[in-house]
């Protein structure tokens, strides 16, 4: 084991000496970014160099991590050397959005063997795979992608469950605090989707006043209607997308909001997480 161990963690470190070089050259004239880059953008989710967040300094940049594309958070980070941790946390970002081998289905992790082939890294559950993979690049690339999108909507999912339930702040059976009483419960309140305090509020009444506040905590956690930024309350003419209610500062903002749910519903979830953070 201990052999095994010094062997990997030679290796990783040999793998980095060459990945600072290769870090040193975009894969090309800062291109546009295609839907697949962004893609792989969100799988990767981190510099591997600053580990910041990318997207959070601008466009990423392109690059060749040896055979692998990356893509590093801004051009202050080109030819500087990758962080250890930040690789392996990617490492470990790309295995748990892969998710299982697209040979033989089985679970993979960071641990498990990979190839890299048009610059994507595949894990695989055995050796084998690899191979296989390599006969059939388009195949199965087509299948990791669809790994990495269900993952990727999952988590951006739980992110915006997250927001919703601190912007709604409140119980509607209880009236108690969300997070009080443990991970809040996701349920279906008519058409929208509300947070329950725990297990034991499911299935009972919502009391009316409990909800009327939940209302005013929405709009006053929206503050500016999404289509005309003007400010709106909870008196005002609502829709609900996705599950979440977004209130509107006049009636023509509904039918633009319902063209085109999900980019509405992300840019209320990016203003409530900003006021958050401010």
């Amino acid at each position: 084991m201990k052999t095994l161990t010094t062997n990997l963690f030679t290796a990783f470190f040999v793998t980095l000496l060459f990945v600072t070089v290769s870090c040193a050259q975009e894969t090309e004239q800062r291109p546009n970014l295609t839907d697949n880059d962004r893609l792989q953008i969100a799988v990767q989710k981190i510099c591997p160099v600053s580990g910041g967040e990318l997207g959070s300094m601008g466009e990423p940049i392109k690059v060749k991590v040896g055979q692998q594309v990356a893509y590093l958070c801004c051009k202050g980070c080109q030819g500087k050397k990758l962080d250890a941790k930040h690789w392996a946390t990617i490492q470990q970002r790309i295995a748990a959005a892969q998710g299982i081998c697209p040979i033989m289905e089985k679970p993979v992790d960071a641990t498990m063997k990979s190839t890299v082939v048009n610059g994507q890294q595949v894990f695989v559950c055995c050796p084998p795979c690899i191979p296989k993979i390599e006969a059939d690049v388009e195949a199965s690339l087509a299948k990791v992608n669809s790994y990495y999108t269900a993952f990727i909507a999952k988590e951006r999912q739980t992110a915006s469950d997250k927001i919703h339930a601190s912007a709604q702040a409140i119980c509607p059976v209880t009236g108690k605090e969300l997070g009080s009483m443990g991970e809040p419960v996701k349920v279906k309140v008519g058409e929208e989707v509300a947070f329950l305090c725990c297990k034991g509020c499911v299935g009972k009444e919502i009391k009316a006043e409990h909800w009327k506040t939940i209302q005013t905590n929405l709009a006053a956690a929206q503050k500016n209607c999404p289509v005309m930024e003007k400010p709106v309350d909870a008196t005002m003419k609502s829709t609900v997308v996705n599950g979440r209610k977004i209130f509107v500062c006049c009636p023509p903002c509904i039918p633009k909001i319902e063209a085109d749910p999900a980019a509405y519903v992300a840019k209320l979830d990016q203003q409530i997480a900003s006021d958050s953070k401010e």
